[in-house]
């Protein structure tokens, strides 16, 4: 064989191969083996030349060099034999065989291991989804960088204006007036509708009146249709995939008819997909806005409206000259309604204004009046992903704790492997495989977890995921990097403590002392217990506000009160219809309610003018309602002063009632008799003077989020609705009674619900809270105690040979078992004393969003301390037990 040496002295026409890779090679490999490599490898070299080429023979040496270094680190010259890379494929192999090995023969050990990890991955996957869901509507939108909802904004008579719905001329002129804006679109509702194609009648609450451009505005693809045309036209509808199939089946929907309610004929000239769950609106029907006579006022709340600016044009500009639009077009407009000039209004402490909502953040950070739909809040996907944190981490702690108990016992395998030559690289690489292959297949087991608990988060959630959903976008390789790194991390503490020991000191047994000062291992767990004591502080405060909300007085009677829908589609026939009800003899009373304190409602609101102590004309904007006289009997509602509406009195046409909270706005002590006048609502004659003939007292019309607003009740018939209050059991029987009397008036649907029923989905955001947080904080209690267990494990087996002394000597039964629990509660003791103020200003910051709430009782955190140390005791228990029941026999001879 050539020397190295001699093969470079060939000619200088001779090809040479790359220096760097002959010098990574002269500095890096073996150095008993250097010359014959660097020898052949350039015989190699010459070869390659010769048959491929220069430049693919300089390819091949470089890659034949780096085949060859040692990886990582210079080795020491002094070594006489070359130690084998850890990460070798043959040594992984051997890692894993180990390992499966090590599994095998502690398969209750592992079996606990894996199971901490799969439940804290399971929930973590889970909560991903659900995070990652709520942070993506309206992201699908091309244009929703640009997309912005403009909502009324301001103040009258000291009360906030904050509508999502502005006045219908506002997006026009929007667009008319800036040429930074590229679009504007307006959406306007009128609420639920029956639907009527040929013999199918259904009632459909998603139906919208868009502009003509929605569907250029919008990413909503059309299947059916051309996005600038279908809806041009009055009368003309785009339905969705669901609803084309609901009412046509597999005929073609084009051309087809569909009647509206009383807006009668529309002619289908579209379909659309389905409108994607993660949208801050639902319709299924889209009819075009020009099929209805819009009230063309800027004061009004008309409808929802977008702006598209172009691209590169700042909101900022358009927020800028918003003053000079709301002088123009809403200043003449107050003028006519009040009587006083802009300037004059502005000098009242009164405003209008617009502000402008980015698309993308409606849904979690818009809770404004009138919104679409109901929309969630950023601070649960902020509350929620700690808690997706807080469980991951805590599955890792107890994989390392249950790890580093393990391990213990394999402090003489580490001490025999290092006599006979291992290197710590090599143990380090032996215990992090094991801890990596522990992770993914906890990761099998928290998959086929999700897959079946997928159904009742779904159904707990409000969502729709699939399994399918684990394996889209980023999610497959985030979860398996996730598993990768959190294998590492959990295994890092055993894998470099362990390989760390010097084996004379492992053989001696002197190193057993160090492992009783697990100052780490106390941290953890108290740091899992402090996470778990919060979460079931968290749980029994969720659940003492939702009792507390369920239970409070909230001024009216919800219990006996059913609620028949639709019943404005009996038209002229719903009074003869009240009437017959009202004669049944289960029937107590009955009343046609546009408005109810739960569930869809109309409602609405008017602005109110009236005299101050000064003389002075001020200006309010309250809600409003309009009722019959049997209203207030029928849900329960006391009058504080006054008298309830009447047909006797027939001056009662130009009468009002209001609550003690307007009472108290309008700074009235005695209220009966004032006068107030209206100012601009569109269903009453503008400037109408009422008086006050009644004060009902405070009833929560909305829910406890707020506090009870004022209101004023007209007398006035609305049959959006019927509410009838029972006085019967048989409530099966009266409400078959009541649909033969419905389907003798009308082929309508007969469809119903029970006010409680309402009131208590009004919270349905809340008890969603409060299961979720129960399930999570039983989970991390499983966790903890397996971590718990795992620790108690650790400290019985470091203990053996003390506690068979102890027993030799006289120690009872229950003298061990205080021992061996005592460390373990004053680990509890110091978690509840830090999770305590932690927990207490979570939910005290929690509770801010109720204007009636609980105060958080001292009983709460001294539950959750005993039932932490409760926990702890079990689980330690079993542990303490079986230790203290041994033989000391058994104890004695295992050391």
């Amino acid at each position: 064989m050539k020397k190295p040496n001699q093969t470079r002295n060939v000619g200088d026409a001779a090809p040479h191969p790359p220096r760097w890779a002959t010098r990574l090679l002269t500095w890096w490999s073996d150095p008993n083996t250097r010359e014959e490599v660097q020898g052949d490898l350039l015989e190699l070299y010459a070869h390659w030349v010769k048959t491929t080429g220069k430049r693919r023979a300089d390819w091949q040496y470089s890659l034949s060099a780096l085949k060859l270094v040692r990886p990582l680190a210079k080795p020491n010259r002094s070594t006489e034999y070359a130690n084998p890379f850890f990460l070798n494929p043959d040594m992984l192999r051997n890692y894993v065989k180990i390992a499966w090995r090590n599994f095998v023969l502690h398969k209750v050990f592992t079996a606990i291991n894996v199971i901490g990890l799969a439940i804290g991955l399971a929930t973590c996957l889970l909560i991903v989804l659900f995070v990652q869901h709520e942070l993506s509507y309206d992201r699908y939108h091309t244009k929703a960088d640009r997309i912005f909802r403009v909502a009324m904004d301001g103040q009258i008579g000291g009360k906030a204006i904050n509508i999502v719905p502005i006045g219908v001329p506002a997006g026009p002129a929007i667009a008319h007036d800036y040429s930074g804006v590229e679009a504007t679109t307006r959406l306007y509702s009128e609420g639920t509708f029956l639907v009527k194609h040929a013999n199918e009648q259904f009632k459909e609450e998603h139906v919208i009146f868009p502009d003509s451009n929605f569907f250029e505005v919008f990413s909503i693809p059309l299947l059916k249709g051309q996005v600038k045309t279908v809806l041009t036209e009055p009368n003309t509808v785009v339905v969705t995939e669901t609803i084309a199939h609901k009412y046509f089946g597999e005929q073609d929907p084009v051309g087809q008819t569909l009647t509206l309610g009383t807006r009668g004929l529309f002619r289908v000239t579209g379909v659309c997909q389905d409108v994607p769950l993660n949208t801050h609106f639902h319709y299924d029907i889209f009819a075009s806005i020009r099929s209805v006579q819009l009230r063309d006022t800027w004061l009004s709340s008309g409808a929802y409206t977008y702006v598209v600016l172009r691209p590169g044009y700042s909101i900022d500009n358009l927020k800028a000259n918003m003053p000079e639009l709301i002088n123009n077009y809403m200043g003449p407009e107050i003028q006519s309604l009040l009587g006083i000039s802009l300037a004059e209004f502005h000098k009242k402490g009164d405003r209008f204004g617009f502000q402008f909502q980015p698309i993308r953040d409606i849904h979690l950070h818009s809770h404004r009046e009138l919104e679409i739909e109901p929309n969630s809040d950023i601070k649960y996907v902020y509350i929620f992903s700690a808690i997706a944190v807080f469980i991951l981490l805590i599955a890792c702690i107890n994989f390392m704790n249950l790890s580093t108990a393990g391990s213990a016992g394999r402090a003489k395998e580490v001490g025999i492997r290092k006599v006979l030559g291992s290197v710590r690289q090599q143990l380090i690489g032996q215990f992090l495989s094991e801890s990596v292959l522990v992770t993914f297949i906890a990761l099998l087991v928290a998959l086929a977890i999700v897959a079946i608990a997928l159904p009742s988060f779904n159904q707990l959630a409000g969502k729709q995921f699939s399994i399918r959903s684990l394996i889209n976008g980023w999610m497959l390789p985030g979860t398996l990097l996730a598993c990768l790194l959190i294998g590492l991390f959990a295994g890092s503490y055993p894998a470099f403590f362990l390989s760390a020991f010097k084996p004379i000191s492992v053989l001696k047994g002197t190193v057993r002392a160090g492992f009783r000062t697990g100052w780490l291992r106390n941290t953890l767990v108290t740091t899992q217990f402090v996470v778990s004591i919060c979460m079931i502080i968290g749980t029994l405060v969720v659940y003492e506000q939702l009792h507390f909300i369920q239970n409070k007085k909230v001024g009216f009677d919800k219990d006996q009160v059913l609620i028949i829908h639709d019943t404005y589609s009996l038209g002229s026939k719903a009074d003869a219809f009240k009437t017959e009800i009202a004669n049944l003899s289960a029937i107590r009373n009955v009343t046609l309610a546009g408005y109810l304190p739960a569930g869809a409602s109309n409602q609405g609101t008017d602005g109110f003018q009236l005299k101050n102590g000064a003389g002075e004309s001020v200006t309010y904007r309250e809600q409003s309602y309009y009722i019959d006289e049997n209203y207030l009997p029928t849900l329960g509602i006391d009058i504080a002063q006054g008298r309830n509406f009447s047909k006797a009195f027939s001056t009662d046409s130009a009468a009002v009632l209001i609550n003690q909270a307007a009472a108290r706005q309008f700074g009235w002590k005695t209220p009966l008799g004032k006068q107030l006048t209206t100012v601009g609502n569109g269903s009453l004659d503008s400037r109408r003077t009422y008086t006050v003939v009644g004060v009902i007292n405070d009833f929560h019309f909305e829910s406890m989020h707020q506090r009870i607003a004022p209101l004023v009740m007209f007398y006035k018939s609305d049959n959006y609705q019927m509410a009838l209050r029972m006085q019967t059991t048989d409530i099966p029987g009266l409400l078959k009674t009541l649909e033969q009397k419905w389907k003798a008036q009308t082929d309508n649907p007969f469809t119903y619900s029970f006010l409680n029923e309402r009131f208590n989905r009004v919270y349905q955001s809340e008890q969603r809270v409060g299961q979720l947080f129960s399930i999570f904080a039983s989970l991390t209690v499983i966790i903890s105690c397996l971590g718990l267990f795992g620790l108690a494990m650790f400290t019985t087996q470091q203990r053996t040979k003390e506690i068979g002394v102890r027993k030799v000597l006289g120690a009872s039964v229950a003298s061990v078992v205080a021992l061996l629990s005592r460390d373990f509660l004053k680990l509890v003791l110091v978690a509840i004393v830090i999770a305590s103020p932690l927990a207490w200003y979570a939910m005290n910051r929690w509770l801010q969003d109720f204007a009636y709430k609980i105060d958080i009782a001292w009983w709460v955190f001294a539950l959750a301390g005993l039932l932490a140390v409760g926990i702890a005791l079990v689980t330690v228990s079993f542990q303490s037990i079986k230790a203290a029941l041994m033989n000391p026999v058994k104890s004695l001879r295992s050391e």
